[in-house]
């Protein structure tokens, strides 16, 4: 869905995908939601830069700076906007949430704190960093084997794995510099609307500690860090709950 030709003055809901990932990947919940929200919302899915099927946009900002400013060129100017993201999408919310001002109503995180952005120190970054480098399928490969539950049917974990595999890793990799860098303490103070998060099981003390004093946070039983694909049913009346709560 491209929100370039978009003309509503509905209150936007913006779903963000994540790293490696694409605006594809919120279908199912496009379709969850809008027979409940469409008369009242617009509800947008945008590729980011270098994702999906904004591979040609000619974008040298690899930062998540960088992409929330290519996706606020993207929305409808004016309206409401409830910035939705997984992973990545939720560190790029909060840095267009940031700018957007009062124009923000809410952000939902979906598992954006799976990794502590703003405290790994260099050898830690160095680690997760360094695989993508050598062997990106390898190592995409690797990570959504260890960020996905055991109870995920095979076929759904290896659609995840091909689909974020495929991505350019010319472009994905300095992003992946940056994110592993970026630290919400920027965005944090300049965000005037309440943030939510729905997580998986995973989110390390140290990531909860940092979020606890301006993020309200549920846990999603038996999720991991694709919650929209492992539980979605469950997600998506999380999901829904949130989006109904009084601005």
């Amino acid at each position: 869905m491209s929100p370039t030709h978009v003309h509503t003055e509905n209150p936007l809901i913006v779903f963000i995908h994540g790293w490696s990932c694409r605006a594809s990947d919120w279908d199912a919940t496009l379709a969850a939601l809008h027979p409940i929200l469409g008369a009242t919302h617009t509800l947008l899915a945008p590729d980011l830069p270098g994702h999906g099927s904004n591979t040609h946009q000619l974008w040298h900002d690899w930062t998540i700076a960088g992409l929330a400013q290519a996706l606020l060129k993207q929305l409808p100017a004016k309206q409401p906007v409830t910035l939705v993201g997984h992973s990545m999408g939720g560190c790029v919310a909060l840095e267009a949430a940031a700018q957007l001002e009062s124009r923000a109503q809410q952000v939902i995180l979906v598992d954006t704190f799976g990794l502590p952005y703003g405290d790994m120190d260099v050898a830690t970054i160095d680690s997760i960093e360094t695989p993508f480098r050598e062997d990106f399928v390898a190592a995409m490969h690797y990570l959504v084997d260890n960020t996905t539950p055991a109870t995920l049917d095979s076929p759904t974990r290896d659609w995840i794995k091909t689909r974020m595999a495929s991505a350019a890793p010319e472009k994905m990799l300095p992003i992946w510099h940056n994110l592993l860098r970026w630290s919400p303490d920027n965005a944090f103070p300049r965000i005037h609307c309440p943030i939510h998060a729905i997580n998986g099981e995973h989110i390390p003390p140290i990531a909860q500690a940092r979020c606890t004093p301006v993020v309200t946070a549920r846990v999603l039983a038996g999720s991991h860090h694709f919650p929209q694909f492992e539980q979605p049913a469950s997600f998506h009346a999380a999901l829904l709950e949130l989006l109904r709560q009084p601005q």
